[in-house]
């Protein structure tokens, strides 16, 4: 869009004459004519007009008096050098770029420029003034000029809000009726006198013209009606009113809606209610379906802590007897085959118990504790079962965080890092820094590495890069930190060549505003 048409519009070519035309507001255009027949009332040309420089062309916008063929065939450039720069007493009139003579006129041009938003200067056009013999402005003349010049400037520049306002309705307006949700207004007796298409389109056809200027409340006993009419009330009252409604289609299909209802002033101080109708059954559908999914996970919380960690607990004891009475007179193989038994009945016993812990990650904990990161490795380092060569250097830091799923996180990507490294100097750095909305912990060890292929299966569940008998582990262990991550809004990243070592670096959210300290 060019400049000047945030003050006049588009311009357009009149298919009767093909002449460039502007389709200027009524007021706007009334305006201007006035202002040039205020010119021939005081300053006596005999023809005044007021053009518009748009690509090259001069349209006319207002006019008055009359004109002589030569004066209408006449045209000439808009020059930048005429912008009008405050008084016209300070140019001279006479000057060649102000004056035309033509064989039965002699015309002055005044340069009118507008104001931009940015405080620049949008060229417009010109004020003509022709006469029919050279003319003298006295200064009470360009006194005049200045006036009506002021005036002319500042009729467009209205125009320009008058064409933001119109524009900005126009998008409301189309937002509104391509919307899907149901939109209306009410005024302070409860009357619509607003509706989208959508809301439209709920009433037949033959009814649609009844809805303004109605109410909902058409018998005053139904009890439909008279929740309807307690809504508006509320929100009138209130401020706001939400509800949500369970509706049966004439086909027995159950749809939720969420109305919200909100007041409103308008111009004149008056209120209403603006009324936004929304479909939210598939949402609602599936927060009942996750409802029903975390029910059947309580209920394999449940089993798993019971049915099946009881026998598998008596099955331990009786092979720990076994184990502890049998020993020694056992042949070998034997012995090695009962110790495999008892191996593999523990790992179970782990699997079960990682389970559960997985499994109860959902009950998000919104308390936070400041912690100093050294203490904190400090305090797991017993829990790795690492090798007394292993060096674990641990970056200065304090930091505010939920300490259980924060102390898992840790636990587990410590424990991973001395659970697979094979070096005999083995060594975790954990490092640590800041960034705006995040607190970044990096726990680098000099392991054997990770193929950069794997980076994503090592986080799926049961998922192991090794045997289980080579390694120990039941493969949750990075499936928990990234639950937990995921829940508070945190992120992990994986870097490694899959030759010297692995980086995990964690992006734990930084508590907010106002969020409780244990």
């Amino acid at each position: 869009m060019l400049e000047i048409e945030h003050y006049i519009g588009r311009p357009s070519l009149a298919a009767e004459d093909g002449e460039w035309q502007l389709n200027l507001a009524p007021s706007l255009q009334v305006n201007l004519n006035n202002i040039c027949e205020l010119v021939l009332l005081t300053l006596e040309p005999r023809y005044c007009r007021l053009a518009c420089h748009y690509q090259n062309i001069n349209i006319s916008v207002a006019k008055s008096g009359i004109a002589t063929a030569q004066m209408l065939a006449d045209t000439h450039s808009f020059r930048q050098s005429l912008y009008y720069r405050g008084q016209l007493s300070t140019i001279e009139i006479t000057d060649a770029n102000w004056v035309c003579i033509g064989d039965d006129y002699h015309r002055v041009s005044i340069p009118i420029v507008l104001s931009d938003a940015r405080g620049g200067e949008v060229p417009f056009g010109y004020l003509e003034l022709y006469y029919s013999q050279k003319h003298e402005f006295l200064p009470k003349d360009i006194s005049t000029l200045n006036v009506l010049v002021r005036d002319i400037t500042s009729h467009l520049e209205q125009h320009q809000h008058t064409i933001k306002l119109d524009q900005a309705r126009e998008l409301d307006q189309l937002v509104s009726e391509y919307n899907k949700d149901w939109i209306y207004v009410k005024d302070a007796k409860f009357r619509f006198i607003y509706a989208n298409q959508a809301f439209m389109s709920l009433f037949p056809k033959d009814k649609q013209q009844d809805v303004i200027g109605n109410t909902n409340v058409k018998e005053p006993s139904g009890q439909e009606a008279q929740e309807l009419l307690a809504q508006d009330e509320a929100a009138f009252k209130d401020g706001q009113y939400v509800s949500t409604q369970d509706v049966y289609t004439s086909a027995g299909q159950r749809m939720v809606y969420e109305t919200v209802k909100r007041r409103f002033y308008n111009t004149s101080g008056k209120p209403h209610i603006l009324c936004i109708c929304r479909d939210i059954t598939e949402r609602e559908n599936l927060i009942r379906q996750l409802k029903h999914a975390n029910d059947d996970l309580d209920d394999f919380t449940h089993i798993a802590s019971h049915d099946l960690k009881a026998p598998l607990n008596a099955i331990r004891r009786l092979l720990g007897w076994i184990e502890e009475d049998c020993h020694n007179i056992l042949p070998t193989e034997s012995q090695e085959n009962l110790r495999l038994v008892v191996h593999r009945a523990n790992r179970m016993y782990q699997l079960l118990e990682d389970l559960l812990s997985f499994a109860k990650i959902g009950r998000k904990d919104t308390t936070t504790k400041r912690i100093v990161l050294k203490t904190l490795v400090g305090d797991l380092t017993p829990l790795l079962d690492a090798p007394k060569e292993f060096t674990i250097n641990v970056a200065p830091a304090e930091l505010t965080v939920a300490l259980v799923p924060f102390k898992t996180i840790m636990l587990n990507l410590l424990g991973n890092a001395v659970k697979h490294n094979d070096k005999t100097s083995p060594q975790i750095n954990v490092g640590f820094r800041e960034i705006q909305y995040f607190y970044v912990i990096s726990i680098e060890d000099n392991g054997p590495g990770i193929d950069p292929k794997n980076f994503e299966r090592i986080f799926q569940l049961f998922q192991t890069l090794k045997s289980r008998d080579e390694v120990e582990g039941s493969g949750i262990g990075l499936s928990v930190v990234l639950k937990h991550l995921n829940q508070y809004g945190g992120r992990i990243e994986v870097d490694s060549d899959g030759e010297n070592g692995t980086t995990f670096t964690v992006y734990w959210p930084k508590p907010k505003h106002g969020a409780q300290q244990g």
